[in-house]
């Protein structure tokens, strides 16, 4: 199967004829403020080195982790990108059933898929896309030892969220069952009361429980894909790192971790750029026609458009891209999503929307 992706900017404006610099792009849920002068230190620092092989163990980057989450190096896995890891846990557990929350990220039905692995949707209702540990108790029970659930917490592309009392539920059920949880927490740095939502603290309670994180979205390097998994399973940790080829990660991200985990500048200017934004462009959606926007908990926000033309179709006349979620499992072409973005940019957005909603409506 095929799963569509945002942030194809650059094909897009190539399809279109337009400029790159000229077009927005709404797509990809990439940290606006872009690399940090840290970041873009330690790269030019770093390029004479590409002409030897990485540490094969990359002990500099997990020591930098392990410190950053108190845990042990052996309890880390680095990965080319978050979506590696997925492909990874499917071709070492193999489960033969898997539960997948929907509307969710695609990749994790294709990985499983390539396996053989049975998917079972737990099928989120809008408007809201929320659930409870009763909600989804039926289709636990359905799950047998070696199974997976898989969790994206904040979901993408709704951004809901379940807090950590629920996941808890949710972990010792199913490790009484033998079978794994796997949470997708790629958005979770973006969350300034993570610990109410992040299953890290508690990896040392619960073997069976397996979190995978994303550097590239919150740091802005999603050209150097740089993810990581934690579990306190070094077993499991130890097996997926043995069966995968050496070099996995270039020497560019490698060297890249201790720096942005410590950049402290850079963390605090995201959190006050998103308290700033994410309540001016959720503002500014809900007051636009025929919207009925999804209250953002991270760096994007969804929404359904209640009329019938392609919002997506028509931003791109407007040289703006934003995400059409008609890919997604349960959802139509109706369903969006827009990233966050500078202000500057943010009001652009606001403005083409307007152009095109006022269009629809007959006004001009």
């Amino acid at each position: 199967m095929k799963v569509e992706h945002g942030g194809n900017m650059n094909q897009l404006a190539s399809d279109f004829g337009f400029r790159p610099e000229d077009c927005l792009d709404f797509s990809a849920n990439i940290n606006p403020l872009g690399l940090s002068e840290k970041v873009k230190s330690k790269i030019i620092e770093t390029l004479d080195s590409l002409v030897h092989y990485p540490d094969v163990t990359y002990s500099q980057s997990k020591a930098a982790l392990a410190e950053y989450h108190s845990c042990p190096t052996q309890q880390i896995l680095l990965s080319n990108g978050a979506v590696e890891i997925f492909y990874e846990l499917a071709r070492y557990v193999k489960p033969k059933k898997i539960l997948l929350l929907s509307p969710t990220f695609m990749e994790y039905e294709k990985a499983f898929k390539q396996v053989g692995s049975d998917i079972i949707y737990h099928v989120l209702e809008g408007p809201h896309y929320s659930w409870t540990f009763e909600s989804i108790l039926p289709n636990l029970e359905n799950l047998s030892s070696g199974d997976l659930v898989l969790i994206c917490n904040p979901n993408n592309p709704t951004g809901t969220l379940v807090p950590t009392d629920t996941l808890l539920l949710v972990a010792e059920f199913l490790r009484l069952k033998g079978a794994y949880l796997v949470l997708d927490e790629a958005f979770m740095d973006f969350l300034t009361d993570s610990d109410a939502y992040s299953m890290v603290a508690h990896l040392k309670d619960y073997q069976n429980v397996i979190v995978v994180r994303s550097l590239t979205k919150f740091y802005a390097i999603p050209g150097l894909r740089l993810g990581y998994a934690l579990s306190s399973n070094t077993e499991l940790i130890a097996a997926i790192d043995e069966m995968r080829p050496p070099w996995t990660i270039n020497a560019l991200a490698d060297a890249l971790a201790p720096v942005i985990l410590k950049d402290d500048q850079y963390h605090r200017a995201t959190e006050e750029w998103l308290k700033s934004e994410q309540e001016f462009l959720y503002k500014e959606l809900t007051a636009l026609p025929d919207l009925q926007v999804l209250p953002p908990t991270v760096n994007y926000i969804f929404f359904e458009y209640e009329g019938n033309e392609s919002l997506r179709e028509l931003l791109i006349q407007e040289k703006i891209f934003i995400r059409s979620c008609h890919n997604y499992h349960h959802l139509n072409d109706r369903h969006y999503r827009v990233a966050i973005r500078s202000r500057e940019e943010n009001c652009r957005l606001i403005e083409a929307f307007r152009s095109v909603l006022g269009k629809c409506d007959g006004h001009v």
